[in-house]
């Protein structure tokens, strides 16, 4: 069984958010996971209005069955604003770039994993 080890560093974020700033759908990914403290899965399925000028994200988790409230800080907010602005809000907050989906989990994986796998084993 494989084991997540939190980035403990702020140093280390800050170089994970640095590489990812390359791709603005990736950098809110890694924002939103690490302001909200929800599991990809929970993440993924959200849609735009379920995110756009709100104060809380409501959830129903996969997991635990259970609904989630969830205070999005101001900065999150505030990076969710700029990523939003001119897409539909039926859109999911992280879609795929080939169809109407949000990315899989897998992809969500790849994407955090490629440069921090790196950043552990200290070749950056």
């Amino acid at each position: 069984m494989k084991f997540v080890e939190p980035i403990r560093k702020y140093n280390d974020i800050k170089k994970v958010k640095d590489y990812l700033s390359k791709n603005p759908r990736n950098l809110l990914l890694f924002e939103f996971g690490i302001n909200t403290g929800l599991r990809i899965s929970d993440i993924l399925k959200l849609k735009i209005k379920d995110v756009k000028n709100k104060k809380h994200v409501v959830i129903f988790e996969e997991k635990t069955n259970k609904y989630k409230k969830i205070l999005i800080m101001d900065e999150l907010k505030n990076e969710i604003a700029n990523y939003i602005d001119g897409k539909e809000s039926d859109s999911y907050l992280f879609k795929s770039q080939r169809k109407n989906q949000p990315i899989t989990r897998v992809q969500a994986y790849r994407i955090i994993t490629r440069f921090i796998l790196r950043l552990m084993r200290g070749r950056t």
